[in-house]
């Protein structure tokens, strides 16, 4: 910036500018601002991404438990297929539940719903039946915990079995293999 002072020589005027030292204050106030800004929306960013994984783990936690409410209520009883595997029979469907490493999923008429549950520490009870298609794997009780950060949650499902449905499945015919030739 130059100071107009008339019939002044160009050299000799007096030229208005900032001091070394002004601009070197002005640089370090700026990059704590900076610093401090970008500390802020990191920090921001972290707790965004931390209400994502629980508003997911919360939605997730919910739906199963109002999903296996609702097949206890109308199963007419639950069968263990594999150590981590269960069919859920209903009057005229069948609903299956996976225990995966990562997940839990449903299948319901070629539909799959996906929980993003991580099940630990598995128990399963079983109901006391003579018939052998079910003995020790009609499940009366199944539970399992799902851990959020250092939070442990814990699904519960079970099953009671009334008298009509126990004699029903102790009258279930066991299929037995053919003897190898007919007469």
């Amino acid at each position: 910036m130059v100071e107009n002072k008339p019939n002044t020589p160009w050299l000799t005027q007096r030229w208005k500018g900032l001091t070394l030292a002004e601009v070197l204050v002005t640089l370090a106030l700026t990059s704590i601002v900076i610093t401090l800004a970008y500390t802020g929306l990191n920090y921001v960013q972290k707790l965004y991404v931390h209400y994502q994984q629980q508003t997911r783990f919360i939605q997730s936690y919910s739906q199963l438990k109002k999903r296996l409410h609702y097949e206890s209520l109308h199963a007419r009883y639950i069968v263990e297929t594999s150590p981590l595997e269960f069919s859920i029979y209903r009057d005229s469907a069948e609903v299956k539940l996976k225990l995966l490493p990562k997940s839990v999923v449903t299948f319901f008429n070629n539909k799959a719903d996906t929980f993003y549950l991580v099940p630990k520490r598995i128990e399963k009870k079983y109901q006391a039946i003579k018939n052998p298609l079910y003995a020790g794997r009609l499940i009366r009780t199944l539970q399992f915990d799902c851990q959020f950060t250092k939070q442990v949650f814990t699904i519960s499902f079970y099953k009671p079995y009334d008298a009509a449905t126990l004699l029903e499945l102790e009258d279930v015919a066991v299929l037995k293999p053919s003897s190898g030739g007919a007469n």
